[in-house]
Parts: structure tokens; sequence; C-alpha cells
């Protein structure tokens, strides 16, 4: 990888980029653009989709499970990111919340959550764009083939089935087909890569697959709210 240079000279980018980022990191990637960091998701299916892979991470990490859509802290050992540790010790205080509840509590937060975490790790950076009547800030990928490869990544493990899937491409896809952002990432290999999603998500650990559930059911409550 390497970054234009005074004069014709080319200078060697000697950041060390991760080769797997976190399932919440990785959604924020694949749903935004690689280039100018817009979103190419609603508020609202963001908000949710970020929020199903914050409790995605808490599972993965063995902190909770998700059952009969309850939410279940399993181990309460601190956690390295502080955002995780802070949603556990919160479901830990109010456990009588189901994971709709969770879901819709956080989908308010997670994108304030994850940018900051990933302007932290020198992923992105933040910048205002001028738009017709307003200026908003977004947050911009630093390297652009870095943020194109998380969602090349999917499709290659979906459709091309040229890289081995683990537990965390599983939830990643099943976010991103529940927010409405599938059919985008695969182009062409929709047809291929639906049905390989539905054949892992049908092995896939419980806790994922009624993460995923809720999360559909949101965005689309969300959008049946929009129209009427």
């Amino acid at each position: 990888m390497a970054t234009e240079g005074a004069g014709m000279g080319r200078v060697s980018d000697t950041r060390a980029w991760p080769k797997r980022l976190r399932l919440a990191d990785d959604f924020w990637f694949v749903a935004h653009d690689d280039a100018s960091g817009r979103s190419r998701l609603g508020t609202m299916a963001l908000g949710l989709g970020l929020a199903g892979a914050l409790i995605g991470e808490l599972v993965l990490s063995g902190s909770v499970a998700v059952s009969s859509g309850r939410v279940l802290v399993l181990n309460a050992r601190p956690l390295r990111d502080p955002d995780c540790q802070a949603i556990v010790q919160h479901m830990l205080a109010e456990p009588q919340h189901d994971v709709r509840t969770w879901l819709s509590y956080l989908s308010h937060s997670a994108e304030d959550t994850v940018a900051v975490r990933l302007l932290r790790a020198g992923l992105v950076t933040r910048e205002s764009q001028r738009r017709v009547f307003t200026t908003a800030m977004v947050h911009r990928p630093v390297d652009m083939s870095f943020a194109f490869w998380r969602s090349a990544r999917l499709k290659q493990v979906l459709a091309a089935g040229r890289v081995q899937s683990d537990r965390q491409d599983v939830v990643l896809a099943g976010l991103v087909f529940s927010t409405g952002l599938f059919r985008a990432v695969l182009l062409e290999d929709f047809t291929t890569a639906d049905a390989v999603l539905r054949r892992r998500l049908m092995s896939a650990d419980r806790s994922f697959r009624e993460i995923i559930a809720q999360v559909a059911t949101l965005v689309g409550d969300a959008v049946l709210a929009i129209r009427g």
C-alpha cells in the first residue's frame, strides 16, 4: 500500500492495518461509501445494524447470549473495549429488558460509539461536507482500499467462495441482509449469496439468529412507520 509523496516520488505507507476488525467496525465500513464516508443506509437502519453488531460482539466474546428474546449476561469480566464494557454493565443493571429493547436503545448512540472507536484507531477522519442547505459532519475512511475490502471480502465469502468464513462473517452478512444492504453489496451475485447465507444461518449460533431476526423486524417496522 502506498501514498503519493512530494514530486514524482512515492512514500511507503507504514501504517499497520488490522487484518480483521471487530464486528461493528466491519459493519460500519460495509454500510458507508469507501470514498465519501456517507452512509448507504437511513439513520434508523444504520443505528439498528450497528446496535446488532455491538451485541454480536458481546456474544462473540462470550459475555452474553440471546435466547427466546432475552439477553443473558454469561460473563461480566472486564472487556478491552470500554464501550462494550459499558453495555454489559448496563445489561447487568437492567436485566428485565429483552433484546428488542436493547437494540432500540443502543441504535440511538451506536453510530457515534463506533465512529469514535474508528477515530481512536486511526481508521477514519472526521470532516465537514457541504450540502445544499447545510453542512454535515462525516467520517471518511483514511484508506479507500482498506474500506472497500470490507465489502469485497464479504462478497468473496458468500458468493465466490474463495475465503473461508467464520462466525463473525456469518453474523455480519446476516446484519447486512436484515438492514437492506445485501443486494447492493453482492450485486450480480445476490442469488448465490442469498442461498449460501440461508444455509449458514441454519447452523449458526442461536444468539446470532435472534439478533439478526430482531434487527430485520425493527428495520421493517421503521419502514412501515415512515410509509404510514
